[in-house]
C-alpha cells in the first residue's frame, strides 16, 4: 500500500509530470500553454486591417528646405516642385565658388570683373560664375535670389554660368566650391 501512495505522489508532481510530457519537449509545450493564456497572440501588422483612409490625415508637402549646387556639376542640381498646381518658389543663394582655379571665388551673384559672359556660356550676358538655372530648355540668371513659378511636378536645374555646354562640361573640370540655396514655398501654406 505504501508502493501506491509514492506512486501517486510522484505523477502529481511537476517532475513526474514533466517526464510523462517527455521532458524537454513537455516543458515547451507546457511553457507555450502558459505564456499563450496570459498573452494572447496578436495579429501581425501584415494581417490587421488598415486604417479608414478617410480619417487619416494627408502628408503634408514641405514648403521649404536646403539644397548644395556644386561649382564642379556641369548638369547642376535639381529642384522639383511636388505639388500637383502651379507654385511659386523663393530661392536665396550663399557661400563662393569658381569656374576657373587662376580667379577669385565669387558669391551667386558672379564674378564682378566679368559681367557679360560671352557666347559660348550657358548664360551669355550675364556674370560669369553667376547662379543660373535651367527651365524648360533655357537659361535663366538667378544670382543670390529668385523667385521662380513651377508648373505642377516641374523639375529645374541650378548650375553655374561657365562654358559647359560647347564642350561637353569639360569647362567644369576646373571649378571649384559650392553654393547652398535655402528655398520657401510662397503660396503653399
Amino acid at each position: 500500500m505504501n508502493d501506491n501512495k509514492q506512486q501517486s505522489g510522484f505523477w502529481t508532481s511537476l517532475s513526474g509530470i514533466l517526464t510523462a510530457l517527455g521532458g524537454g519537449a513537455g516543458i515547451a509545450a507546457i511553457l507555450t500553454i502558459v505564456v499563450q493564456s496570459i498573452h494572447p497572440s496578436t495579429p501581425t501588422q501584415a494581417n490587421t486591417p488598415s486604417t479608414n483612409a478617410a480619417t487619416s490625415s494627408p502628408v503634408s508637402q514641405q514648403t521649404e528646405g536646403k539644397f548644395t549646387v556644386e561649382a564642379k556639376k556641369p548638369l547642376g542640381t535639381a529642384f522639383v516642385n511636388k505639388y500637383s498646381s502651379s507654385r511659386t518658389f523663393h530661392f536665396f543663394a550663399t557661400g563662393k565658388w569658381t569656374y576657373n582655379s587662376n580667379l577669385e571665388a565669387n558669391s551667386a551673384d558672379g564674378n564682378n570683373h566679368f559681367p557679360k559672359a560671352t557666347q559660348n556660356y550657358n548664360l551669355p550676358g550675364f556674370p560669369e560664375g553667376s547662379l543660373i538655372v535651367r527651365q524648360k530648355g533655357e537659361y535663366y540668371f538667378v544670382g543670390s535670389q529668385k523667385t521662380l513659378e513651377l508648373d505642377p511636378n516641374e523639375t529645374v536645374l541650378f548650375t553655374i554660368n561657365d562654358t559647359g555646354d560647347s564642350n561637353n562640361g569639360a569647362a567644369f573640370d576646373d571649378n571649384k566650391g559650392f553654393l547652398k540655396v535655402e528655398w520657401n514655398c510662397e503660396d503653399c501654406k
